[in-house]
């Protein structure tokens, strides 16, 4: 068996070595023993193997907390299912190398797979939101409507000149505004708004530029807009467009102070 040869059937052998000692390679194990050439290369080979290999193997465990698209998996296999069968059909003499070819379809396959991760990622943070979507999303963090706590874990709200619902006080702003994890342009505000010298309605605002939300509400003022419970019922939300800012605005306050809230805001006659 000459080095070409030896070299080819090794070639089908696991990247580990561990069925060296089957009997299809035992030509090509006696022909490593005597050419130092030809065990070099084998073990360079099975090195760069090993380590592609772990590395994919990583890859895969720090990309697995994501969600790939339906169908993806399926449309791999039937790719990888098909190029095996398309080998095992050719002749010896045209078949490419086993090794090589698999591990070229496995890498085509990760990057597929990478690709589909990133892609839909971009879909989840840059799509369009929908109110039911912004008025739920406190439940997944806020235990209250004055969860100091939970808003300090949010990240600093980086943009620029954030408007307030047409008619409400800036002093009203009790925190720091900050952003909602998965999308950068949506401010999370904590407010009081006062109703007496001693009583305050707490609440959340969420301020969501219109471009930004798919169905955006018809109503124009947190008066006249109408209100609903959030999924866990730890918040009465209501929400509205601001035409002036150019905003949707939703807000939550604790259940039964809604109307409260409402009461405080409408324009009092001079």
């Amino acid at each position: 068996m000459n080095c070409i040869e030896a070299l080819q059937r090794l070639d089908a052998a696991r990247p580990d070595g561990s069925d060296l000692d089957q009997p299809e390679f035992r030509d090509a194990r006696v022909h490593l023993e005597c050419c130092p050439a030809c065990a070099g290369e084998f073990s360079r080979r099975n090195a760069w193997d090993l380590a592609f290999l772990t590395a994919s193997e990583s890859a895969a465990e720090s990309t697995s907390l994501f969600s790939v698209p339906d169908g993806l998996a399926t449309r791999v296999l039937a790719s990888l299912t098909s190029a095996e069968n398309r080998a095992a059909v050719e002749p010896e003499a045209t078949r490419p190398l086993s090794r090589r070819g698999w591990l070229t379809i496995l890498t085509t396959a990760a990057l597929v797979a990478c690709v589909a991760v990133v892609w839909q990622s971009t879909l989840v943070t840059s799509g369009p939101l929908t109110v039911d979507r912004i008025r739920n999303w406190p439940d997944e963090l806020f235990d209250s409507v004055d969860d100091a706590e939970a808003l300090a874990a949010l990240p600093e709200f980086i943009e620029s000149g954030i408007p307030l619902p047409t008619g409400w006080d800036p002093a009203w702003l009790d925190q720091p505004i900050r952003s909602w994890p998965e999308r950068t342009t949506v401010a999370v505000m904590s407010f009081q708004v006062p109703l007496s010298r001693r009583e305050r309605v707490k609440g959340l605002l969420l301020a969501v530029p219109a471009g930004e939300v798919l169905d955006r509400p018809r109503v124009n003022d947190v008066t006249t807009a109408r209100p609903n419970y959030s999924r866990s019922g730890r918040f009465s939300t209501a929400a509205w467009t601001d035409a002036e800012s150019g905003m949707v605005f939703v807000c939550l306050v604790a259940p039964g102070h809604y109307e409260r809230l409402r009461r405080a805001l409408v324009p009092q006659p001079v």
